[in-house]
């Protein structure tokens, strides 16, 4: 197959979960776009410190990503505007504020008022203390709200999936991924696979590839750099002779943490890639996981290319293909 090139048309430990005992048959689905939320509290707070905080809170720009976009978009109504489909987003945040409350609380509610809806209730005294509150819980916040957005689209895309190529990845690489029905196997050799979706404006892709496991194979940033582009060098070209895609190292180096997924110590990479020998770039995200019995490295990422345009929506969309990718043993 010809190799597609470079022109582009285009803690959860401190909530307290519930469950509504309404029947899913007569509860509504929960709306709203994917990096939204609704913040229930008066203008009066809104334009205050508690609105400030929250701000600070999901107002921080993604990491890796070319563009400034906020981590979430925070749309405030007043408590009396939290009526009949803005019961139902897919997110809420809720400020209570009452003197007799002893003492400021977090709790979280699923599917409080929808299907697929987390509901998060911030109780406190006063103004001061639920500052204090959403302080105390920024990291946590993040983190529930991007989870779940994540789980939601995992949830859609177990039901509806590309069998075919998924399939065909599971059995030439060992490798299990949920790939979505209108992406494309582009690229199908023997270390490395190409997965598309391109319109007019942009492109998502999925890259899935191997190389060996020696003695000096390691979670750090340069080696795992250092292999990525030799892979990309070879297998990812550009549109002009000579040119391929490769990580961008100068303006903006790739962010590393290590978690655990699916059982196994994961290296996740965020980062830019960039074309050397053309103007072409965009955000990436790469998993990678050591696969001893194969004597491999596993390696799973996305990209996005959309030129001068937000890419957060699209990236986190791709990471939740990627995270349904487990190594077949």
């Amino acid at each position: 197959m010809k190799k597609p090139y470079f022109i582009f048309i285009i803690p959860l430990l401190f909530t307290t979960f519930s469950c509504n005992n309404t029947s899913y048959k007569t509860t509504p689905m929960a709306h709203g776009n994917p990096g939204d939320i609704v913040l229930v509290m008066n203008n009066e707070s809104w334009n205050a410190e508690p609105g400030d905080t929250l701000r600070a809170v999901f107002h921080e720009y993604c990491p890796a990503n070319p563009l400034e976009e906020n981590i979430f978009d925070l749309h405030q109504i007043p408590k009396g505007q939290f009526i009949d489909q803005n019961l139902y987003h897919r997110n809420i945040i809720f400020q209570e504020i009452d003197p007799n409350i002893k003492e400021a609380k977090l709790t979280t509610t699923i599917d409080k008022y929808a299907q697929n809806q987390v509901f998060v209730n911030i109780a406190a005294p006063n103004q001061a203390e639920f500052v204090k509150e959403v302080h105390k819980y920024r990291n946590n916040l993040i983190k529930l709200f991007l989870e779940a957005d994540r789980d939601r689209w995992i949830a859609m895309l177990s039901k509806s999936f590309n069998k075919t190529v998924s399939e065909k990845i599971q059995k030439k690489y060992n490798v299990s991924i949920k790939i979505p029905l209108n992406y494309h196997l582009d690229v199908y050799d023997e270390n490395f696979a190409w997965v598309s979706h391109e319109s007019r404006q942009y492109s998502m892709a999925i890259l899935i590839y191997t190389y060996p496991l020696t003695d000096s194979s390691e979670f750090a940033s340069e080696y795992l750099i250092r292999e990525r582009n030799k892979v990309l060098k070879e297998n990812v070209p550009g549109s002009h002779p000579g040119s391929y895609m490769t990580t961008e190292i100068r303006y903006d180096y790739p962010i590393l943490e290590t978690i655990s997924h699916n059982g196994l110590e994961t290296a996740v990479m965020r980062g830019l890639w960039r074309v050397k020998g053309d103007f072409m770039g965009g955000p990436f995200v790469n998993y990678t996981k050591f696969d001893k019995p194969r004597n491999r490295l596993v390696c799973v990422e996305a990209y996005v290319y959309y030129p001068n345009e937000e890419t957060r929506d699209k990236m986190r969309l791709l990471e939740g293909v990627i995270y349904t990718f487990d190594i077949i043993k």
